[in-house]
């Protein structure tokens, strides 16, 4: 089993890059016009692709493990929402709802087809306004591991 400053510096680092791609796009906006930009195009694959890797690690990976450490109790006798809502509970996560949210969209990313560049466009602006949201929570769970 990996430990938590392992995950958590794994997480880190896709809310690094997360955060450098979010910067990059925000300088040249968001329109449907610069899909056609190679480079563009490429920027916003890196941006979905790191928000992906981002919310997985975080929620596959880091929640379970703080759940034990919250709790006491083996993650493999919880569901999902129990986690959720624990991690709530602890004011780790804004609530059980809000992270269900981010894993709607994460599945919205994988979902999309390339010719359905408006869903993309609005995936990647919600996806956009959600990164400070998920750098908190990175925090509170460097708050339980210390």
């Amino acid at each position: 089993m990996k430990n938590i400053s392992w995950l958590l510096n794994e997480a880190k680092r896709h809310l690094e890059l997360t955060k450098y791609t979010k910067t990059k796009i925000e300088e040249r906006g968001l329109s449907i016009e610069l899909l056609e930009d190679k480079d563009y195009l490429t920027l916003l694959d890196a941006f979905i692709f790191r928000f992906i890797k981002l919310q997985s690690s975080i929620g596959e990976k880091l929640f379970p493990l703080v759940f034990e450490i919250l709790t006491g109790k083996d993650r493999t006798e919880a569901t999902f929402i129990d986690i959720l809502n624990t991690l709530e509970k602890y004011r780790i996560i804004p609530s059980a709802e809000y992270w269900k949210k981010l894993r709607k969209l994460r599945n919205e990313f994988v979902h999309i087809y390339p010719w359905e560049t408006n869903l993309k466009l609005e995936a990647v602006k919600k996806a956009l306004q959600e990164i400070e949201t998920i750098e908190e929570v990175i925090k509170n769970i460097e708050r339980v591991a210390k």
